[in-house]
């Protein structure tokens, strides 16, 4: 499996930060728009906790989400197999997205966002195209 990691820092404090990030079906109110992310959808239930599944429509396919551990407000990890357009049904790009926060400061918190990559074989060739490459 493969890692893609960005950390930065921002004002609003861990709770606060992390209340955004959890909140699946507000997405659309405060992430830019993006080629790449078309929205949340069917969100199992709200608040989200460990265990509620969603939903998220892309260009390249479906990803359907669940959150597998949760532990506000420090870190969330979520599991996001991608079933690509096009592809045969068992072929999925495992991904899991880990966010976690740490407050620095009063006020200031440090994201690290690490997203995992998991290619099957069938779509390898994909592979540097996902990480940047």
């Amino acid at each position: 499996m493969s890692k893609v990691s960005v950390t930065t820092k921002i004002n609003p404090p861990a709770v606060k930060v992390f209340d955004v990030v959890v909140d699946l079906q507000s997405y659309a109110e405060w992430l830019p728009d993006s080629a790449a992310f078309h929205g949340t959808t069917s969100v199992s239930e709200s608040p989200v906790k460990q265990g509620t599944t969603y939903v998220e429509s892309t260009p390249s396919g479906i990803r359907s989400g669940k959150v597998l551990e949760f532990e506000r407000p420090s870190r969330v990890l979520f599991h996001q197999p991608m079933q690509m357009n096009n592809a045969p049904e068992e072929v999925l790009i495992d991904i899991k997205v880990e966010v976690i926060l740490r407050e620095e400061e009063e006020g200031v918190t440090s994201v690290e966002r690490n997203v995992y990559l998991g290619f099957p074989e069938p779509l390898l060739e994909l592979k540097p195209a996902f990480e940047g490459g």
